[in-house]
């Protein structure tokens, strides 16, 4: 149940992300009067108008006009990014609130895990807050990078990362997937999705790490840890 849970947590969280990055893309299928107005978060279509550099046909802050759609649809341009976000205008929405239901019931799934000690550690990680929750991942992953050259042999080293990841991912790992309302009240959909990203890319490290480390390629365990901690560092950023 544990297992099945952190895999609809993962895929729900690639599929919101992936939803949330389309919010406020604005389609050029709309009727005129839903879009006349609005105005762009971005350059929109190329056109050639001098030797050597393409212009667009509208540039970013310009507010769309019907000469402007009349442009773009020439253009064959399909979509634009826009300032506004509307939820009716937002194709992607209910593949986001899918995903939203997949999270709800991958964490229902991942507490069905026994009490214990270990249960104890995974309640305390979900009080605290997304900000705290993700500074913990942080600083487990830099305190084992900076304990592993002082343990006596490899295969120390190697225990030491299977140990330490796997007690990671049950505690503050799993509290940080569960607070994304949190993180969602407090960025918005875009600022989620741009979190995520990050987060996803280092939880994809340290599942690295971790599987290098039971597989006894240490040299991999460690580029992993690397990479992972500059990903986290990266979410962190974009989270404060």
């Amino acid at each position: 149940m544990k297992v099945l849970g952190q895999l609809l947590i993962w895929g729900s969280l690639g599929v919101g992300a992936l939803a949330a990055a389309t919010a406020y893309l604005a389609s050029l299928d709309e009727p005129d009067e839903r879009l006349v107005g609005l105005t762009l978060a971005a350059p929109a279509g190329e056109t050639v108008a001098t030797e050597d550099a393409p212009e667009p046909i509208a540039r970013s802050g310009e507010q769309i006009t019907p000469e402007t759609l009349a442009s773009l649809r020439a253009a064959g341009i399909r979509n634009v990014r826009v300032n506004e976000f509307s939820f009716a205008r937002w194709r992607g929405r209910w593949y986001f609130l899918s995903a939203l239901g997949g999270l709800a019931l991958g964490a229902w799934l991942s507490r069905s895990s026994p009490a214990g000690p270990r249960g104890a550690g995974r309640e305390a990680a979900r009080a605290a807050s997304p900000k705290d929750t993700l500074e913990a991942v942080q600083t487990a992953i830099d305190r084992l990078r900076d304990q592993l050259p002082g343990l006596p042999d490899d295969a120390s080293r190697l225990e030491t990362v299977v140990a330490q990841i796997g007690h990671l991912q049950k505690t503050h790992m799993e509290a940080f997937v569960e607070a994304r309302p949190a993180v969602i009240a407090s960025l918005g959909l875009a600022g989620f999705a741009a979190v995520m990203s990050s987060y996803a890319a280092a939880e994809r490290q340290i599942n690295r790490a971790w599987s290098a480390a039971v597989d006894r390629v240490l040299d991999e365990a460690l580029a992993c840890l690397d990479e992972a901690s500059a990903r986290l560092g990266d979410a962190r950023q974009t989270l404060c």
